[in-house]
């Protein structure tokens, strides 16, 4: 573990991640680095310090977005729902700093869930104990809580007792890693009312999640950047879910999944392609929500910017249907 009474001598180290086996620059500029002191640090240290323009820009977009939404308040005990793959790996690396930062203290939970028998996350599974490694060098506690419903089940049974309304499995994914990881914040947290569970939602999913909500006529929303759920229970029949309150936050919503693959390829962070395992993914499957996605992609290749765009159009017109 490297000495940080030693670091700060050379740099401000609440603006780096910093590993075990390797640091990587959030803002060289904040952080007092040039390109002497990163050699070194290297030298005096004896560990790699990464330097990758667009980890930077990731790290400094989400900064500015924490600090706009008010999402990371000092002491905060941020509990991530990691499941190895490029976004919540990205997420665990872009708050590694807000240790130093803010004071924060950080968890990591990988849910090991049931997709009809497939299990991803399941602990003696190579990428899960590479999941499992990012931690150790990240030095970040992190547990392996497995979950046996079938979430394909869920699904089946909960849209055959509601009318009209057909529930992926994905939604059931979603209400079983919520029902972990609240239950794990409540019986190790109990006391505080500053914990926060933290999810690698990207500018992607949100947009994606607006055209979806079109596409099926329903209320048009966009995922929050910090929401607090009252507890609630899910009956799925066999399949009872008790999800207790908790305050979500949703760090990196103005960050795209293409910035956050080259970012962590160019800092040679190893991601979990876990979304290649499960045959209910958008990259799998063949649902409202993967069509919406394709749609966005399409219109991309000529305006680049158009998920900002839906995204901002969407929070303007909430906004002016509030002041009626």
């Amino acid at each position: 573990m490297i000495d940080l009474k030693e670091l700060k001598k050379y740099c401000n180290p609440s603006y780096l991640t910093i590993r075990n086996d390797k640091i990587i620059v959030g803002n060289k500029g904040l952080a007092r680095l040039s390109k002497e002191k990163m050699r070194k640090i290297e030298n005096d240290f004896g560990i790699p310090v990464v330097y990758s323009r667009v980890f930077e820009e990731i790290s400094e977009r989400m900064g500015r977005f924490v600090s706009k939404n008010n999402i990371i308040s000092p002491k905060d005990k941020i509990l991530v729902g990691l499941s190895g793959g490029k976004d919540s790996l990205a997420l665990l690396h872009l708050l590694e700093p807000y240790r130093r930062k803010y004071g924060v203290q950080i968890y990591a939970v990988t849910v090991d869930l049931n997709i009809n028998g497939i299990r991803p996350w399941t602990e003696s599974n190579k990428n899960v104990e590479k999941i499992a490694e990012h931690c150790k060098n990240l030095n970040i506690p992190h547990k392996i809580i497995a979950h046996d419903g079938n979430v394909v089940e869920m699904s089946k049974i909960l849209s055959e007792n509601t009318k009209g309304i057909e529930y992926s499995p994905c939604f059931s994914c979603s209400m079983v890693r919520r029902h972990v990881l609240t239950n794990y914040a409540k019986n190790n947290f109990e006391s505080d009312s500053n914990v926060k569970i933290a999810i690698g939602h990207t500018l992607e999913d949100n947009s994606d999640t607006i055209m979806a909500n079109i596409f099926k006529g329903n209320i048009i929303k966009a995922l929050e950047p910090i929401k607090n759920f009252n507890e609630t229970d899910v009956d799925f029949n066999d399949f009872k879910l008790n999800l207790k309150s908790c305050c979500m936050i949703r760090p990196m919503l103005n960050v795209s999944e293409e910035k956050i693959i080259k970012a962590l390829v160019e800092c040679d962070i190893e991601y979990y392609k876990d979304k290649d395992e499960c045959p209910y993914s958008r990259h799998n499957g063949d649902g409202i929500r993967k069509k919406s996605h394709e749609v966005l992609k399409s219109i991309e290749e000529d305006v680049p910017n158009i998920r900002e765009m839906v995204i901002s159009s969407i929070l303007n017109s909430i906004e002016h249907y509030k002041q009626k």
